[in-house]
């Protein structure tokens, strides 16, 4: 199912084009990589995707409900939480039904009525089986997980966000992020400040995500691993291939040399 459609977007900043008539879809759990040259509009794009800029022309068009979530470079948080309070925001719908549940427990302890006893233990055998259906048991052990894996160690779970550096705030972004599991994973140089094992870490994460992602990135190795599908930009327009980074460079290196050769031909005619 295709959950986003650009239809001949284009875009300019006074006198400058940035995009024009750009068009591609994106399916559902499909792994993209944006690529272009630095100022060929790629962070502009994801910007007109995620709904924080309007194109001059053309249409963006999502799936009904689709949830977006965007990391822009160097986007980090600033939260007067802890680390882990801060993760936990993003299950804030699993924590509220564990808290209510708590609730029902107590008021069921202390219920003299038989008929609101019974009412009482209906909704929390309700509650309960939605609280476990939704990962109520789970979320604990993914921001665990996620942290972990993003080179935050248990020791620093506790810290204020505020104390951080601006790599660890922008590391951290990017875990509240993947925590949130939006449908559409709009990624802006995710690697940076990861150190080696963090971004095996990440490469492994995205490729059992069950959403889409669309992720820019310099580091080819990083999308060989995660991408099935290259969208480049490049003279304010827009070429999809089909394949990995390196099938791409492949393919666009045969591309330029068979211009090469057709231009070297009309130039001796």
């Amino acid at each position: 199912m295709i959950i986003l459609t650009i239809n001949e977007v284009s875009m300019s900043f006074g006198t400058n084009t940035i995009l024009d008539k750009v068009s591609f879809t994106l399916k559902e759990s499909e792994k993209a990589a944006l690529v272009g040259v630095n100022g060929a509009g790629k962070s502009t794009l994801f910007k007109i995707i995620a709904g924080e800029l309007r194109p001059d022309s053309g249409e963006v068009f999502t799936a009904k409900g689709l949830k977006i979530g965007c990391l822009e470079q160097s986007s980090g948080l600033d939260s007067d939480r802890t680390v882990w309070d801060e993760m936990l925001t993003a299950f804030s719908s699993l924590t509220s039904m564990e808290e209510k549940l708590k609730l029902l427990e107590k008021n069921i302890s202390v219920e003299k009525d038989e008929t609101r006893i019974s009412e009482m233990i209906r909704e929390y055998d309700s509650l309960l089986a939605r609280f476990s259906r939704e990962g109520g048991y789970e979320y604990n052990s993914r921001i665990r997980g996620v942290l972990k894996g993003l080179g935050f160690p248990e020791g620093q779970f506790d810290l204020p966000v505020s104390a951080l550096s601006g790599g660890q705030k922008t590391r951290l972004a990017l875990a509240k992020l993947l925590l949130s599991e939006p449908d559409l994973l709009l990624l802006d140089e995710p690697t940076n400040h990861l150190d080696i094992t963090a971004i095996e870490w990440l490469e492994e994460f995205l490729k059992n995500f069950k959403k889409s992602v669309f992720v820019i990135s310099h580091d080819r190795y990083f999308l060989d691993a995660v991408t099935t599908k290259t969208v480049e930009l490049e003279n304010f327009k827009c070429t999809v291939y089909n394949g990995s980074y390196s099938e791409y460079a492949k393919r666009k290196a045969e591309a330029r040399e068979i211009q090469r050769r057709h231009y070297e031909q009309q130039q001796k005619e």
